[in-house]
C-alpha cells in the first residue's frame, strides 16, 4: 500500500542544483583598518610588557593571547605562551601541558585586565564606525560583525547588530522573541479568516468537465476557488471555504495584495478515479497523464488541480497544499523546481489550517505510525509531532542534511531531513523574520530565477551555513 505525501506541480522538473560554494574569505584591510591594527598591536605590546613588570602573569598571556589574533607570528608573544613552530607544516603548536602562570594580586591585576578590554572595546568601536562609514552589502557587514563579536561576545551592541535582545542575563534571537508574539497574532488570524470565509455559492459544471472520466454531482465557489465535487455536499462546502480561508491566509503571511482570479479544483474519490480523470483531462503530456494518475494531489496548471484520496482527510490536505502552490506560483512565481519552499512553506501552512502534515509518497514498510517507532519518519508521521523539535534534532545528528544542498533540490528530490528542514525555514522566514521578508526572498527566487542560496544571503546578510547555524539556535530558544 502507498499513501501519497507529496505535491508535484505541473511543470518540468529540474535537476537538483550544487550547493552554492563558500564565499572566499574577506580580505580585511582597507587602509583605516589597517592602521587601526596596527595601533591596537602596538597597545597590546606594551600592555604586555607591564604586566611582566608588574608580574601579572596571566594578565600578560592573556594580552599576548588576545594579540596573535592580530599578528599570528608574534615571535615575543609565540615564545612567551610556549608556542612552537612545526618543521613539516609550518603551523604554531601549543604546548600539549601548559602551565598555568602565577596570578598577581587583583589590585594589581584587575587595572590591567580592564585596560585590556577596554583597549579591545575601543578598537571594536572604532572598527565598527569604519565599517558604517562604507556601503557594503549586508552579508559582508554582518560577516565582519560576527568577527568581531568572537572577539568580544558581551558586546552589547554587536549583539543588537546582529539581531539579538536581551532578555535578564542572556542574549536570544531577536527572531525567537517576534517568533513568540507572531504565532499568539497568527493563531486568532486564521481563526478569525475561517470563521469569515463566505458561504459557498452554486456554480455551474462545465459540460467537457463532465467527459474527464468522472461523473461530478455539484459545483461550489467562493470568490477565491471553485469547487467542482464528485464526493458529499457537505465536503465540497468544507473544502472552498478552508481553501478560500487559505488565501486569505497566505495574503497576510506574505503581505501579498495583488488580486488573485478564482480557480478551480476538482474532488473526487480514489486511485481509479484519478487515473481515469488525468487520462482525459486535456493539455497533459504522456508522462504527467502516468505520474499524476498515482497522486494524492496534483497541480494540473496554473488555473485548476485536483485533490482524490480515498480518505477525506487527505482530500483535504491535498486541496489545501493545492490552494498554496497557485497561490505561490502566481503571487511569488515559485513551483516545484523550489522544492524547499513548495514542500517547507506548504506544510507549514496546510498543518496550521487543517492540522495534517502528508509529505510525500512512503512504503508502510518503511516505518509505522506507532507510537513506540524510533525513526525520525515513524514521529514525522505523528499528529501531535513538533516538527521544530524534529528539525533541530536532525540538525544536530550525524549525517544532518546540509541546508545548501536542501535549498537547491526541486520537489522530487528532498529527503525527509530536508523537508524537516525546509518547514523549519519557512516557520523562520514568517514567524521570525520581519514583516515582507519572506515576499522579497520568495520573489527574488521565482520572479528574478535568484537561486534560493543567493536570495536568503542578500536579504538576511547569512549564507547557507551561517543561516543553518543560526536556525539550529532559533530551533533551541523556542525549545526552552
Amino acid at each position: 500500500m502507498q499513501l501519497l505525501l507529496t505535491v508535484l506541480l505541473a511543470a518540468p522538473v529540474a535537476a537538483p542544483l550544487s550547493p552554492t560554494p563558500a564565499p572566499a574569505a574577506i580580505q580585511p584591510q582597507d587602509g583605516a583598518r589597517e592602521a587601526l591594527e596596527k595601533e591596537l598591536t602596538w597597545k597590546l605590546e606594551n600592555l604586555a610588557e607591564r604586566c611582566q613588570k608588574a608580574k601579572a602573569f596571566r594578565e600578560r598571556n592573556a594580552t599576548y593571547v588576545l594579540l596573535l589574533r592580530f599578528d599570528p607570528d608574534h615571535a615575543k608573544a609565540r615564545k612567551t605562551l610556549g608556542h612552537k613552530k612545526d618543521r613539516k607544516s609550518g603551523d604554531w603548536v601549543e604546548p600539549s601541558r601548559a602551565r598555568e602562570p602565577k596570578a598577581a594580586a587583583d589590585e594589581v591585576a584587575a587595572p590591567l585586565r580592564e585596560e585590556r578590554l577596554g583597549l579591545l572595546r575601543s578598537h571594536v568601536d572604532a572598527v565598527l564606525a569604519d565599517l558604517d562609514g562604507q556601503d557594503l552589502p549586508k552579508r559582508i557587514q554582518r560577516r565582519q560583525e560576527q568577527r568581531l563579536l568572537e572577539l568580544m561576545p558581551d558586546h552589547e551592541g554587536l549583539r543588537e547588530r546582529g539581531g539579538e535582545v536581551r532578555e535578564g542575563d542572556s542574549w536570544v534571537l531577536a527572531e525567537t522573541v517576534r517568533a513568540r508574539t507572531v504565532r499568539k497574532a497568527h493563531e486568532k488570524l486564521r481563526s478569525d479568516l475561517k470563521s469569515a470565509a463566505p458561504e459557498p455559492e452554486a456554480a455551474g459544471i462545465e459540460d467537457a468537465e463532465q467527459t474527464w472520466g468522472v461523473t461530478f454531482a455539484k459545483a461550489v465557489a467562493t470568490p477565491a476557488v471553485r469547487i467542482v465535487s464528485a464526493v458529499s455536499d457537505g465536503e465540497a462546502n468544507q473544502t472552498a471555504r478552508l481553501a478560500h480561508a487559505t488565501y486569505a491566509y497566505l495574503d497576510a503571511l506574505l503581505g501579498t495584495t495583488d488580486p488573485l482570479q478564482q480557480g478551480t479544483l476538482y474532488l473526487f474519490e480514489g486511485p481509479a478515479a484519478t487515473a481515469a480523470f488525468c487520462n482525459a483531462y486535456p493539455g497533459l503530456e504522456p508522462g504527467q497523464r502516468k505520474l499524476f494518475g498515482g497522486l494524492l494531489c496534483s497541480y494540473l496548471d496554473h488555473e485548476h488541480a485536483n485533490s482524490s484520496s480515498k480518505k477525506r482527510e487527505e482530500r483535504l490536505d491535498g486541496a489545501v497544499r493545492m490552494s498554496i502552490a497557485r497561490h505561490l506560483a502566481w503571487k511569488t512565481g515559485t513551483w516545484s523546481k523550489h522544492g524547499w519552499i513548495a514542500e517547507g512553506l506548504g506544510i507549514y501552512v496546510t498543518h496550521q489550517m487543517c492540522g495534517t502534515r502528508l509529505i510525500y509518497t512512503v512504503r508502510e514498510s518503511e516505518g509505522s505510525s506507532s507510537k513506540g517507532g524510533t525513526k525520525v519518519e515513524d514521529r514525522m508521521k505523528r499528529k501531535d509531532a513538533d516538527w521544530l523539535a524534529l528539525a533541530r534534532t536532525t540538525l544536530q545528528g550525524k549525517n544532518p542534511p546540509k541546508l545548501a544542498f536542501t535549498l537547491g533540490r526541486d520537489v522530487n528530490t528532498l529527503t525527509r531531513g530536508d523537508v524537516l528542514v525546509a518547514n523549519a525555514l519557512a516557520a523562520y522566514l514568517i514567524e521570525g523574520c520581519e514583516e515582507g521578508t519572506a515576499l522579497r526572498v520568495l520573489k527574488r527566487i521565482g520572479r528574478e530565477d535568484v537561486s534560493s542560496a543567493k536570495a536568503l544571503e542578500e536579504e538576511l546578510g547569512l549564507d547557507p551555513p551561517a543561516l543553518e547555524r543560526r536556525l539550529i539556535r532559533w530551533l533551541e530558544e523556542l525549545g526552552k
